[in-house]
């Protein structure tokens, strides 16, 4: 035989499908870990390889929840909604899938309404993934869903509930070394959820330890969230000159301050300025964060750049309330009741005692509609 006939040989034998799932649950393991580097290699072997795989759907489908799951860590969340709508006619086009398969869809399928904010949804859809996690045996897939089932359920102001999942989520990620990334995020979601009830040295403790984690293992992009989420406790707790600290901390993190999440602390540290009355640094600031915001497509954040804007720099009400719809529209009610608050506190400091009212009556509604969002949860 040739070399050539060889050659020719190998390229018609096809890889075997436990080869190629052996290679997508490594991949899988390194998106968990958030091993950015490693996930992107394993996923350029595993393209390389599909075209010689033995044809399997189950595969196919599991390759392309991956994928979705892979642009969710890599912030590529344009073309992460639109491979998700691709799985959903996929998944439909099948007559059945395995229970492992039918698990990953509706978790990811969680993941995908939780980016589009709707979170009472995303919950809807976890618990069906509840129901097929019986047939994972891996206690690390089990912690990554109580994980985001709390990230859930704290975004609705379940604070107990999401408490509840975070610390079993915890328990499981400090107890392997290769999830410490992991384990310092629910730390920081657990004082997330201390914050909301109040409990703010508690809060404050969670996020220094998750700093001091974090400085340990070098992780910037966890340095900046830990620096981040110092300083919405301090905002919180009204401790202005703290909070300005910490957000100007996490903007000079690289890593935090090019990501999506950048563009957070830049809309923070932008309002925590102007309620400083520090208005030429807001304006500048302001500036940069809407131009970021709008050439990510963060239609969320160009919003809440344009009503700080509005209000403290160009006393245009109009513009304020066109914001404040678009975040109704989009259900962040929890963002709306604690901007329409400060609105009015501004209103009150200004004098203008009925528009303080008018907003004061706004925040309690927009409260009244996160209890009623919780009423969807099936």
């Amino acid at each position: 035989m040739t070399w050539e006939e060889r050659k020719d040989k190998r390229l018609k034998t096809k890889i075997a499908y436990e080869e190629v799932a052996g290679m997508l649950n490594q991949w899988y393991v390194m998106i968990k870990r958030h091993e950015v580097s490693q996930a992107v290699s394993i996923k350029c072997d595993i393209e390389h390889q599909l075209p010689n795989m033995e044809e399997n759907q189950d595969l196919l489908l599991y390759f392309n929840l991956l994928d979705y799951r892979h642009k969710l860590l890599t912030e590529e969340f344009a073309a992460s909604n639109k491979l998700f709508e691709d799985i959903q006619e996929q998944k439909a086009d099948m007559q059945s899938t395995d229970d492992m398969i039918e698990y990953y869809y509706f978790f990811f399928a969680g993941m995908y309404e939780f980016h589009k904010k709707d979170y009472t949804n995303a919950i809807n859809y976890y618990k069906l993934a509840e129901e097929k996690l019986r047939t994972i045996p891996d206690q690390i897939e089990i912690a990554e869903f109580h994980y985001k089932l709390a990230i859930a359920y704290y975004q609705i102001k379940q604070n107990f509930l999401s408490l509840n999942h975070a610390k079993t989520a915890l328990k499981t990620f400090k107890a392997h070394g290769d999830y410490i990334q992991k384990a310092i995020s629910n730390d920081m979601l657990i004082g997330a959820n201390k914050l909301d009830l109040f409990r703010f040295d508690e809060a404050e403790q969670h996020y220094k330890q998750a700093l001091k984690d974090a400085a340990l293992i070098k992780h910037h992009v966890l340095l900046g969230m830990a620096h981040h989420n110092l300083g919405l406790s301090y905002v919180n707790r009204n401790l202005l000159t703290l909070a300005e600290h910490h957000f100007k901390e996490a903007l000079l993190i690289k890593e935090h301050e090019e990501s999506v999440y950048g563009i957070h602390s830049m809309f923070e540290l932008t309002h925590v300025l102007y309620k400083s009355n520090v208005v030429k640094e807001a304006r500048k600031l302001y500036e940069k964060g809407f131009f970021r915001a709008e050439k990510a497509g963060e239609r969320e954040y160009l919003s809440k750049f344009k009503l700080i804007h509005a209000l403290y720099d160009e006393q245009d009400p109009l513009t304020v309330e066109h914001a404040l719809e678009y975040l109704k529209t989009i259900n962040l009610w929890t963002d709306v009741a604690e901007l329409t608050f400060d609105i009015a506190l501004y209103y009150k400091e200004n004098g203008d005692a009925d528009k303080a009212a008018e907003y004061f009556e706004e925040s309690h509604h927009a409260r009244d509609q996160i209890l009623k969002r919780t009423e969807e949860l099936k």
